[in-house]
C-alpha cells in the first residue's frame, strides 16, 4: 500500500511539473515511477516536448501506443507534436490513422481538421471543423478561414450561434466583432468592448478594434489601440500597417516610418521556411 501510494504521489506531482511548464522538474520525478505504462510514456512524451526534444517525444507516444493501441491520449499527444511543429502534413497522417482506431472520437477528428486547415485545404477543413462545432477551437478555427476568405456574413451567422452556447467566451464576440467590421455594419464596439472585458490580453481584439476607430477617423484612441496589440503579439502584421497609418494621419511622420519599416521585415520574415520535422515511424528530427 504503501509503494502504490507512492507511485500515485509521484504521479501527481509529475504531471503537475509538467501541467506547469517546468518539465525539467518533471523529467526527474518522473522517473521516480515506473515505465511500464502508457500513462507513463505520454507523460514522457509530453515532458520531451517540452523540453524540445521532438525525436524522444516521437518515441515515448509510439511507445504508449504500442501498449494501448487505441489510447485516445497517445493519438492525440503523437500528432499534437508534428501539429505544434508546423508539420501538419504529417499531423493529418496520423489523426486519419488514428480515427480508423477511434472513429467516434471528437478529439481526434478536431485534431484531423486543424490539420487539414493548416495544410490550406479549406474545403475538407470546414466540413470537419463545422463537425467538432461547438467546440471552442473548431470555432476559432472555422471563423478564421470564414474571416480570411471575406466570408463575413457566414462568420457573423457561425460566432451568433456559437453565443448562443458561449456567451462567455471571448472569441464569440470578436469574431461577431470582425464579421460586422468587415459588413460595415453597426454594433463593432459594443462586440469587442465585451472581448476585451473577458480578454483583455487579446491583442487581435485591441488590433481590431485600432482599426475600426481609425476607419472612423478617432485616431488618438486608435493609435492606443494598436500600440497595445502590437505590445501584446509583436509579430501581428496587421496592428503594425495600421499603427503606421494613424500615425501618419497624426503627422508623426518619425513614428510612422519606423512602423512601416517593422511590417517590411515581419512580411520578410514570412516568407522565410518555417522549421519543421522529417516524420517516419519511430522518429522526428527537425530539417
Amino acid at each position: 500500500m504503501w509503494m502504490l501510494l507512492l507511485v500515485l504521489t509521484d504521479w501527481t506531482a509529475a504531471e503537475q511539473l509538467a501541467r506547469g511548464g517546468h518539465y525539467a522538474a518533471a523529467q526527474t520525478q518522473l522517473a521516480r515511477a515506473p515505465e511500464n505504462s502508457a500513462r507513463w510514456h505520454i507523460l514522457s512524451s509530453k515532458v520531451a516536448d517540452g523540453l524540445n526534444q521532438p525525436a524522444a517525444a516521437v518515441a515515448e507516444a509510439e511507445a504508449a501506443l504500442r501498449l494501448e493501441p487505441r489510447n485516445e491520449a497517445a493519438h492525440l499527444q503523437l500528432g499534437g507534436i508534428f501539429l505544434s511543429r508546423n508539420t501538419p502534413d504529417a499531423a493529418l497522417e496520423i489523426f486519419t490513422e488514428a480515427q480508423t482506431a477511434l472513429p467516434g472520437s471528437p478529439l481526434i477528428r478536431l485534431g484531423r481538421a486543424l490539420a487539414l486547415k493548416e495544410l490550406q485545404l479549406w474545403p475538407q477543413a470546414e466540413a470537419e471543423l463545422t463537425r467538432c462545432l461547438p467546440n471552442p477551437l473548431a470555432f476559432d478555427a472555422l471563423a478564421t478561414i470564414l474571416i480570411q476568405h471575406a466570408r463575413f456574413s457566414d462568420a457573423g451567422q457561425l460566432a451568433h450561434r456559437f453565443l448562443e452556447t458561449a456567451p462567455a467566451d471571448y472569441r464569440g464576440w470578436y469574431f461577431a466583432a470582425a464579421a460586422k467590421e468587415g459588413l460595415d455594419q453597426p454594433g463593432v464596439e459594443a462586440d469587442i468592448r465585451r472581448s476585451l472585458a473577458l480578454h483583455p490580453q487579446f491583442a487581435a481584439a485591441h488590433a481590431l478594434w485600432g482599426k475600426w476607430l481609425l476607419k472612423h477617423d478617432r485616431l488618438a484612441e486608435a493609435a492606443a489601440a494598436l500600440q497595445q496589440a502590437a505590445r501584446l503579439r509583436p509579430g501581428l502584421v496587421q496592428a503594425h500597417l495600421h499603427l503606421a497609418q494613424a500615425y501618419r494621419r497624426l503627422g508623426r511622420a518619425d513614428d510612422a516610418a519606423r512602423e512601416f519599416t517593422i511590417v517590411g521585415d515581419l512580411k520578410e520574415k514570412e516568407k522565410a521556411p518555417l522549421p519543421r520535422l522529417d516524420f517516419h515511424r519511430g522518429a522526428a528530427s527537425p530539417r
